[in-house]
């Protein structure tokens, strides 16, 4: 099966995989030291040190202006902080391993190694909420017969619409390789 759209999707959402042979191993995120630099760290460094600017300087000093440099604090801390949740949830969201085999698919997490293929998948299911004012959240997940779900995938982008058309194409991208279309148009 080609896998070139399946990695280019991947490496558009900054999700870590290799190919290994033919394999795609899907997981163990690197990180992304820029990205924690910019979006969480600078704010927060900012932030604080308007901070101390103010109180050291006295916030009389301010005064015209207390009401600006306020919410600015605030907004860069908050910024700060939103961003560093949304970096540790798609870290948690694509933590495990995931490895595409020969119509399978291996799942490797703290309880354990699991492998499914079109005998025990019922389904791929996925979810896509708002978490931000211009963010949204979209969650992969494989639901086997015992209906328990693994995670797949999780990714964020500020439109909602290309969460849900990547959502379904990585959905009918994963049926397909397990060949689950298959076996349910054979029952």
């Amino acid at each position: 099966m080609n896998t070139s759209i399946l990695e280019s999707k991947l490496k558009r959402h900054k999700i870590s995989y290799f190919n290994e042979n033919g394999k795609i191993i899907i997981g163990k995120p690197k990180k992304d030291y820029l990205t924690l630099s910019g979006l969480v760290a600078s704010p927060i460094i900012i932030g604080a040190g308007l901070s101390l600017f103010m109180l050291f300087e006295g916030i009389e000093s301010f005064e015209r202006h207390r009401w600006k440099i306020i919410p600015g604090i605030v907004f860069l801390f908050g910024t700060g902080f939103f961003n560093y949740t949304r970096i540790t949830n798609k870290k948690q969201a694509n933590d495990n391993l995931k490895t595409l085999d020969s119509k399978s698919i291996k799942i490797k997490n703290e309880f354990g190694e699991y492998i499914f293929d079109s005998k025990n998948i019922k389904d791929f299911i996925f979810s896509a909420e708002q978490i931000g004012e211009h963010t949204y959240e979209g969650n992969l997940y494989l639901l086997d017969n015992n209906e328990r779900q693994y995670q797949i995938l999780g990714f964020d982008d500020e439109n909602e619409k290309y969460i849900l058309n990547d959502l379904k194409w990585f959905t009918e991208y994963f049926m397909n390789h397990v060949r689950l279309k298959e076996t349910v148009d054979n029952i």
